[in-house]
């Protein structure tokens, strides 16, 4: 994701680190373990931290001027059209569980209510 945001081909990337483009492709779909010396050459090639490369958790890569590809920009509209659906889907499920609540809320009350007159 991050080589693919900074508009790189893994040729590109593969030619950097000195290896051929099918070990790279390895690396990348987890079929080759990435050893902690090419964790550090990829880092620096992709100019993220090692952390950023291992992480489960998406990057936030800062682009150069002359890195903004139309690729790039396709992902992160993309991403961020991801993101908003996820966001206005949890916003829905709050405010059901607002309402689920609030409804609830309103049984115990007519309950306590009917108990205090007796």
């Amino acid at each position: 994701m991050i080589r693919e945001m900074r508009g790189l081909s893994q040729e590109t990337v593969a030619d950097k680190l000195g290896i051929k483009q099918n070990a790279y492709s390895k690396i990348e779909t987890n079929q080759t373990r990435l050893t902690a010396e090419m964790l550090e050459k990829l880092a620096k090639v992709l100019e993220v931290s090692p952390l950023d490369i291992i992480n489960q958790q998406p990057a936030i890569v800062n682009f150069q001027p002359n890195q903004g590809t139309q690729q790039s920009i396709g992902y992160i509209e993309t991403f961020v059209s991801h993101q908003k659906e996820i966001y206005e889907t949890l916003l829905a499920s709050k405010d059901k569980e607002i309402e689920r609540l609030t409804t609830l809320l309103d049984k115990l009350q007519n309950v306590i209510t009917s108990l205090t007159k007796r």
